[in-house]
């Protein structure tokens, strides 16, 4: 168990700057967190050190049966405005990740947040939040982390370095109105189809994923804002990815995004 500021303090400070300088941590910087309210620490310090702009937040799975071991199926960590990209018509973008760290892409459904409730202590359902949704967009999530085996230990070491986000691409619009959960979705890495599935697979899909944030403002205070993204969850799976590997997202028959991942220090 991690008692007090200080531990968590340090944990923050070895990712922030692993993440600035684009160094991996081979061993985890501290004792590892053992609940998320101790990881969730972490993270908000290291927010706050950061020194960049939250614009998003990325929503992952927790699995059975760590799920009833923590109490949640999801977590949350930030999606930093500087490294988020919305490419041009054919623009392929470079997306940095950790070479000696962990390294991977994911297929997403992209929601953008509009004007949020004065208040969120309350009860939601996937119905109302999407009130709160302006729009729907394709994408990739870019998950890196400094620490290779950032995934092995459980969520609550997620949670602790920005959820193992490093990135977001943006891809096009869905029109608002569109059923969307049946849809195909693809991703590929060097042309080879590395997982398949759609959003019915994903709890109750990627309305879900906005109103456990709803549920986590209230309960931790998450900053959510208006326009800010929310990448919903993997959908096909998480890809492991190396450095000069291309990976789309194919989303039905209309909608493909795209992006090269090169290693931070040559972004």
């Amino acid at each position: 168990m991690i008692e007090g500021r200080e531990p968590a303090e340090a944990i923050a400070q070895a990712f922030v700057s692993a993440r600035h300088t684009g160094n991996a941590l081979i061993d985890y910087p501290g004792e590892l967190p053992g609940t998320l309210d101790e990881a969730y620490v972490i993270q908000e310090r290291a927010i706050a050190l950061f020194g960049d702009k939250v614009a998003g937040w990325k929503v992952g799975k927790i699995p059975e049966p760590l799920d009833a071991t923590f109490g949640t199926n999801r977590l949350t960590g930030p999606i930093f405005a500087d490294s988020i990209v919305t490419p041009g018509a054919g623009e392929v973008p470079e997306m940095p990740v950790f070479e000696q760290g962990f390294a991977a892409g994911e297929a997403e459904y992209l929601l953008r947040l509009g004007a949020l409730p004065e208040n969120f202590d309350r009860a939601w359902t996937n119905e109302e939040v999407a009130e709160y949704v302006d729009a729907i967009h394709v994408g990739i999530e870019v998950a890196s982390s400094p620490f290779p085996g950032i995934n092995l230990h459980g969520p609550a070491v997620t949670v602790s370095d920005f959820g193992n986000n490093n990135g977001l691409v943006i891809g096009a619009a869905i029109p608002r109105g569109t059923d969307f959960i049946e849809w195909p979705v693809a991703l590929t890495i060097e042309g080879e189809v590395a997982g398949e599935a759609t959003a019915s697979t994903m709890l109750d899909g990627p309305f879900g994923a906005v109103r456990f944030l709803f549920e986590l403002a209230a309960n931790r205070q998450l900053p959510l804002a208006p326009g800010q993204w929310i990448s919903t969850g993997a959908v096909t799976g998480v890809h492991p990815v190396r450095v000069g590997e291309l990976v789309e997202a194919r989303f039905a028959n209309d909608y493909s995004v795209k992006c090269r991942i090169v290693g931070i220090h040559d972004a």
